[in-house]
């Protein structure tokens, strides 16, 4: 490719990608773990709505009025799955119409890890030590 080419391929990434940083794109996070997550890769850009905050808790709550607000105006939805989340599947695909729904459950990727459950996940058998 000849320098001007070159130059004017860098200034097209360039001004396309600054366009894309002062984009006002609106992200909404379900909940606390969710937010955290989203917020640490949108640091210095933006910081992302929480719907589910306080001691509120996913199994058994109700959107308000300024929430769906958030929903209908979002660009970006994270939130981790219908499983889990049951409560905004319905909202995301009524309310949500114009944003693009992330599921972390189904990302790409994840490896999810078998139900662990006891002190350090595994049992001690400490019969046959002196």
């Amino acid at each position: 490719m000849r320098p001007v080419g070159t130059a004017l391929l860098a200034t097209t990434i360039l001004t396309t990608s600054v366009t894309l940083a002062k984009a006002d794109v609106k992200v909404v996070a379900s909940i606390k773990p969710v937010h955290s997550l989203v917020a640490a890769v949108m640091q210095g850009v933006d910081t992302p709505y929480l719907l589910v905050d306080g001691a509120g808790s996913p199994h058994t709550y109700a959107l308000k009025p300024s929430q769906a607000r958030q929903l209908q105006d979002a660009d970006l939805v994270f939130w981790m799955s219908h499983d889990l989340e049951a409560f905004l599947e319905k909202p995301i695909e009524s309310i949500a119409t114009n944003a693009t729904s992330v599921q972390l459950m189904e990302s790409h990727g994840l490896t999810k890890l078998n139900f662990r459950e006891g002190g350090a996940f595994a049992s001690h058998d400490h019969d046959d030590h002196d």
